[in-house]
């Protein structure tokens, strides 16, 4: 395949993976009315080749992995991987078990796809507000502080503007330093998120920023493990699939939780969750549905409904984090504001009294 036809191909690809709610649905319905998968992937791919030629390379590509009847065979690399260990285990039932959880997966995604959205709004916010609030500080340190300084000693300050003078001389003379510490302190937490495991990091998911990945996470994992006990795989077989394709934070939770299901004290699978992967009432949830009649039928329930519980939690932390943000750059702004008008003031002072003090004899 030619470059540009990989570009075509990576770019239909992309496409296809954001609307792949649509496209579940849509092979949800033909194969509820009997139309044979590789007759849709075929119609698509006729369709493509008057449409758009990376859509028809897609598609082409599809039909040649499809030929053995597996749909999960003929999606990967387009759509995320536990969407196709679900798809894998669903499709075994035949195309009415897999038109049902087709229909099953489309919702689902399309509410995922929706806390997506929630998290990076989330997370978007605070860090357009630090990157402003840095060029806000860098500016007033590099341009207003320096002429005051001109007009009258940083020593004849008040004690904000000389606080004031300490922050700008550490941004003019250290900004570059501070800057490449706080990339590297960024890049750190980001892969802190997935890979860091212990006994601190289970006290800090208690708290923001921490808990908003462990909100998300351990809602995305009650989510995949309800969708493959709706297609009819144990709890233990869910949880190992799921171990698989996770990461290591997630992978550590799962080892936990797997022992616990192991161990004689563990009479519910409800009790084997309280490993602090997820948030208080999602946890007390599935404590719950591990003591109803039908525990599977009722964590199947959890796991479509803690979604949108989970949306709200998340939007709350975050308007909770933004709020503190605001604040702290508030107070902060408000400090920058008070010295260095307090130091104008006390120039202005020097300079009325200068007169006077020329014309004593």
């Amino acid at each position: 395949m030619q470059i540009i036809d990989r570009i075509r191909f990576r770019a239909a690809a992309q496409r296809l993976k954001q609307r792949r709610a649509d496209f579940y649905y849509d092979m949800a319905s033909a194969l509820e009315d009997k139309v044979p998968l590789f007759t849709i992937l075929r119609k698509y791919e006729a369709r493509g080749r008057t449409r758009s030629r990376g859509d028809a390379l897609l598609y082409r590509h599809m039909l040649r992995e499809a030929m053995g009847g597996s749909l999960s065979q003929s999606l990967i690399g387009v759509v995320p991987t536990t969407e196709l260990i679900l798809i894998d285990a669903i499709q075994g039932s035949g195309d009415a078990g897999l038109a049902r959880g087709l229909y099953f997966l489309s919702e689902t995604v399309e509410k995922v796809d929706r806390m997506f959205a929630t998290v990076r709004k989330a997370v978007m916010y605070p860090v357009i507000l630090m990157v402003l609030f840095a060029g806000l500080l860098t500016g007033f340190s590099l341009f207003a502080v320096p002429i005051l300084a001109d007009l009258l000693p940083p020593e004849r300050w008040p004690a904000m503007g000389q606080a004031l003078y300490a922050v700008s001389y550490t941004v003019s003379h250290y900004g570059i330093l501070l800057g490449l510490a706080l990339v590297a302190l960024v890049v750190a937490f980001g892969l802190s998120l997935s890979r860091w495991q212990g006994p601190l990091r289970r006290r800090l998911d208690h708290w923001a920023p921490y808990s908003l990945y462990r909100d998300f996470s351990g809602a995305m994992l009650i989510v995949s493990i309800a969708s493959l006990m709706r297609a009819g795989v144990s709890l233990r077989s869910a949880l190992e699939r799921a171990a698989r394709f996770s990461s290591p934070w997630m992978r550590w939770h799962l080892r936990e939780i797997l022992s616990r299901l192991s161990s004689e004290q563990s009479t519910q699978f409800g009790q084997a969750f309280a490993t602090g992967v997820l948030n208080g009432p999602l946890e007390d949830r599935v404590q719950d549905a591990s003591e109803r009649r039908d525990p599977i039928a009722a964590f199947v329930k959890i796991g479509v409904g803690s979604i949108d519980r989970i949306e709200r939690s998340i939007q709350r932390s975050a308007s909770r984090l933004n709020s503190a943000l605001m604040a702290v750059a508030g107070i902060t702004l408000a400090a920058m504001m008070f010295g260095f008008f307090a130091t104008a003031f006390e120039m202005q002072s020097g300079i009325q009294a200068s007169p006077t003090t020329a014309l004593k004899p």
